[in-house]
């Protein structure tokens, strides 16, 4: 491999789109794809390489890559293209994103056709390989059939990401805005740069459309969960756009009108002013140094009982407390207000999915980190962590869950 792989597409005349997150390039009719080596396979002498997983199989930071390879992939599928891919290998499996270690730049595989597989993935099936000198002239004649059908493809991939317009990108932040604060979470400005493929004057003009939205739907400024990465704090523009003076208030309202629970003042990186002493509660009780360790826990699954959240969540946010005995199955941390319970992947409380078997109870920080898929409790309950978190949640990175429902997260991750 003597030049990068964005070079080598740049000379055969089909420049990638963006260096950083396209898979793939288009000139006129004919198309080249990059795949991976460790998605080829041989079946009774037909070869096929993986094009398309399901959306499961893809990460956030994948969508924008991802939106430009369903629109390649919709062409090749209607036939009449000159489709090739280039085959390259993965530095490490495990790593994401992945990187290219080599890659063959001696020819590319033509696309003999594309077809859907029964394991959900869309392949590729390969025919001749054309060494790199011919490729031009082959080009001319050679073109990939059509397939079977309307293209079989989740549409939902397609989320018009890739487009340069910040206009057009919109819906889609505003989507993974309100995702984020169903989990309680944040995104740095950097993260929707790289998310959505946007400069900083862009991503300002989106971030004050979304905010102006907000305002005349009368909902709480939802650009608020977007903050430094140092300061944790929203830039001065929140003030002066829209008059927000408190931005951690403002994003617990985010929380609770979208869904999420509210965060207690506590764990928050910038103190929340207290709530007015509500008269129907009863005065809380001061700890008592010599109690039992029985009624220490019960002490503590009250203090978690009254923050406050949806009135169906209730009972659930206590029964996951009481079955992981008030605990972070994860880090051990046994602070009620630093403790939310966490609904297994695949699990919905709007579908009633609100037993304690459905969730496990996370320190509000993994619990973000779990929502989001940045950690991963696997099948015998240990730990696997993103590479983009280990630097900061490193010790955690194979720890053994401490969870009465180690079934429940089994079935949980197999989905």
């Amino acid at each position: 491999m003597a030049k990068s792989i964005s070079r080598f597409f740049s000379d055969l005349g089909l420049p990638l789109r963006n260096i950083r997150w396209s898979w793939g390039a288009t000139a006129g009719s004919t198309l080249l794809l990059r795949t991976w080596s460790d998605e080829f396979s041989r079946d009774e002498g037909v070869r096929r390489v993986t094009v398309l997983r399901e959306p499961a199989g893809y990460r956030a930071g994948d969508s924008y890559g991802l939106d430009e390879r369903y629109r390649q992939l919709e062409a090749v599928w209607a036939g009449g293209v000159a489709a090739y891919t280039i085959m390259a290998t993965v530095k490490d499996p495990a790593v994401r994103p992945r990187e290219i270690k080599e890659y063959r730049d001696d020819g590319v595989f033509c696309i003999d056709r594309l077809e859907m597989r029964p394991d959900g993935k869309l392949a590729a099936v390969l025919g001749d390989f054309v060494p790199l000198r011919e490729m031009a002239a082959h080009a001319q004649t050679f073109r990939t059939a059509a397939g079977d059908g309307p293209f079989p493809a989740d549409p939902a991939m397609k989320t018009g990401v890739s487009t340069d317009a910040f206009q057009l990108k919109i819906p889609a932040m505003r989507a993974l805005f309100e995702e984020v604060c169903r989990s309680n979470g944040t995104l740095t400005y950097t993260e929707v740069m790289e998310r959505f493929g946007l400069t900083f004057y862009p991503l300002t003009s989106a971030l004050g459309r979304l905010g102006h939205d907000c305002k005349r739907e009368d909902e709480p400024i939802i650009t608020a969960i977007v903050v430094d990465a140092k300061t944790r704090r929203c830039s001065d523009g929140i003030l002066k756009e829209f008059g927000v003076f408190d931005d951690e208030g403002e994003r617990q309202k985010c929380y609770a009108y979208w869904g999420g629970e509210p965060v207690p003042a506590a764990t928050s990186s910038t103190a929340v002013p207290a709530a007015s002493p509500d008269p129907k509660r009863e005065p809380e009780s001061e700890p008592q140094p010599e109690a039992s360790p029985a009624n220490d826990f019960e002490q503590r699954a009250s203090r978690f009982a009254q923050v406050e959240v949806r009135t169906q969540q209730a009972a659930f946010r206590l029964a996951v407390f009481r079955a992981c005995e008030g605990r972070c199955i994860v880090s051990g941390c046994d602070v009620p207000e630093a403790l939310e319970a966490a609904h297994l992947t695949g699990r919905a409380w709007r579908e009633g999915q609100n037993s304690a078997e459905d969730g496990v109870l996370l320190r509000r920080d993994l619990h973000t980190l779990y929502d989001r898929g940045l950690l991963v409790i696997g099948e015998d309950g240990r730990v696997e962590l993103d590479v983009r978190v280990r630097q900061h949640y490193g010790e955690l990175q194979g720890a053994l869950t401490n969870h009465p429902h180690l079934s429940a997260l089994a079935e949980s991750a197999a989905k």
